[in-house]
């Protein structure tokens, strides 16, 4: 039996990984009532998170500035035995309005699952962001 194969992502690849392969992670930040793990929908504009929640939501604590927040993103695949995940750590703020994408991307938006509206987007800008890749051998 192979022992499994872990390899550390580069920032490259991370934000290739965040910005095409899938739509839903989650945000971690600690508000009045505790710690907050909570799924959200996302698009990454220019190394940026975006999302869009609700005005009255728990997220839109984060509207006001908050310095700790992380942002995560897994995948994996049991048929294949793989997966990668990738982790970013900084801070959020409201904004008006998803940017536009870099030249030669479509523009994107989040698009929450969640009904209601979702009228406030909060930007999620990362100090550091890591992930890594592993393989059943």
């Amino acid at each position: 039996m192979s022992t499994p194969a872990l390899r550390e992502l580069t920032e490259t690849e991370c934000y290739d990984l965040l910005g095409g392969t899938t739509t839903v992670g989650r945000v971690a930040f600690v508000d009045a009532e505790g710690q907050q793990l909570l799924p959200v929908n996302f698009v990454v504009v220019d190394h940026v998170v975006y999302l869009r929640t609700a005005p009255d939501s728990v997220i839109a604590g984060l509207a006001g500035g908050q310095d700790d927040v992380a942002f995560g993103v897994d995948f994996h695949d049991d048929l294949l035995g793989r997966g990668w995940s990738v982790t970013m750590k900084g801070s959020s703020r409201a904004v008006d309005a998803v940017p536009d994408a870099s030249a030669g991307e479509p523009a994107r938006t989040p698009q929450p699952w969640a009904p209601g509206e979702r009228d406030l987007v909060i930007a999620v800008t990362p100090r550091t962001i890591s992930g890594r890749r592993v393989r059943r051998g």
